[in-house]
């Protein structure tokens, strides 16, 4: 292996991270540590980490015309997963803070 990572590794070692940071958020939520709305909102944030990783392999895969187009659908289509989890975990923090404002009201 060589000192410098190619793209694929780097987005492959990010998404590594994103995943053990979810597990360690899920953990402290099943714990008590944080709240429900504090926890989907990390989720959120970390699903929104996973689409940025999966756009930087995206261009560079766009960027090497030796990549087959299926394979850039792939990682199109990934990046599009995590959006959306993004979006649906951001708006279930939404949803808890506003079942807490409402208790508090």
């Amino acid at each position: 292996m060589t000192a410098r990572l190619r793209t694929a590794e780097l987005v492959y070692a990010g998404l590594r991270r994103c995943a053990a940071a979810r597990r360690q958020a899920s953990a402290r939520y099943e714990r008590g540590a944080v709240t429900a709305a504090e926890w989907a909102d990390a989720l959120a944030a970390l699903h929104a980490r996973d689409a940025r990783w999966w756009s930087v392999l995206a261009r560079s895969a766009v960027a090497d015309h030796t990549i087959p187009l299926v394979y850039i659908a792939a990682v199109s289509d990934a990046e599009a997963g995590a959006l959306r989890s993004a979006a649906d975990w951001a708006r279930t923090a939404r949803e808890y803070t506003g079942t807490a404002v409402a208790r508090v009201a």
